[in-house]
């Protein structure tokens, strides 16, 4: 068996995972005092305008090929626009623990989108990686009290959540052939910006209506955090391992992140610890090991 060499793309994914965990119970607690919609068109306009900012500061220019322009224009919809729409009202819907649970299935979307699109071949010991990750992930949330759980009142937040997932394995898939003309900073400050300024009109009734003497601080730094780690920094590191390992290889480690989203919720919002955390860690990272392995580009 050949050694694994673990590369940067590797650490910032790891990186990643702890900005997306933490980021999932900051939300739900910003959103005890901001409405999802406009929670989310706030923050959407501030990374894009943090995005924009560093971009133009690192580039220079915002310039894009002609003949890539519509298909940037569809990912921007398609990854922000509706993603964002339909995973904000998802969240706020259901629990922590499911949104974790069903992003799971999110690598095995990535690599079907990657064979569908003919851009990587996967051998069978990465469909055997990409399997063990999400049975670690279903381990690790349902053996918990108050994990997941279907019932009518989570199932609405459950299906958007779904269909949140299937957005976003299409939008990073979709992303890959892009960057190999663009940073991941140019294609994730374009893409966000455009969603961003669409997404803006459905929230700004309610952004209007808001009481802002009533939201407290702590909900717009939470918010702050969101925009600009969550959405610029989490999206740039992401696309940055696209472009260098790949889609799959890539999406594996998100089945890390429920691990660490059950800890962040178990410290700041009080949800038990699953008495099978250990177990279905162990499983992940075999997971991700096979995943390694069993990864291959066209």
């Amino acid at each position: 068996m050949k050694l694994i060499k673990f590369q940067l793309s590797d650490w910032l994914m790891l990186l990643v995972v702890q900005i997306w965990a933490l980021n999932l119970s900051l939300i739900k607690i910003a959103l005890k005092e901001l409405p999802p919609i406009p929670f989310n068109g706030i923050r959407l306009m501030f990374g894009s305008l943090v995005l924009i900012i560093w971009l133009l500061k690192v580039e220079g220019n915002l310039k894009v090929k002609r003949e890539h322009l519509f298909k940037i224009i569809i990912l921007s919809i398609t990854g922000y626009t509706i993603y964002q729409y339909v995973f904000i009202k998802g969240i706020n819907y259901t629990t922590v623990s499911n949104t974790a649970v069903i992003f799971g299935i999110s690598p095995i979307l990535i690599s079907i989108f990657s064979i569908m699109f003919k851009q990587e071949k996967i051998k069978p010991i990465a469909w055997v990686g990409i399997f063990l990750g999400f049975l670690g992930v279903y381990l690790t949330i349902s053996g918990k009290s108050g994990g997941f759980e279907i019932s009518a009142s989570n199932i609405k937040g459950d299906i958007l959540i779904l269909l949140a997932v299937i957005l976003w394995a299409h939008y990073s898939v979709s992303a890959r052939p892009l960057l190999k003309f663009y940073s991941p900073l140019k294609f994730t400050a374009l893409t966000m910006s455009i969603g961003s300024v669409l997404f803006f009109p459905f929230s700004l009734a309610e952004v209007v209506k808001l009481d802002y003497s009533v939201i407290s601080i702590k909900a717009w730094l939470f918010l702050a955090y969101s925009g600009v780690m969550g959405l610029a920094v989490g999206l740039i590191l992401w696309f940055f391992s696209v472009k260098k390992v790949g889609n799959s290889q890539t999406a594996v480690y998100s089945n890390i992140q429920p691990i660490f989203s059950v800890l962040y919720a178990w410290v700041i919002l009080s949800e038990s610890i699953p008495p099978a955390l250990l177990l279905g860690g162990v499983i992940i990272i075999l997971g991700i090991i096979f995943t390694h392995m069993g990864r291959q580009h066209i």
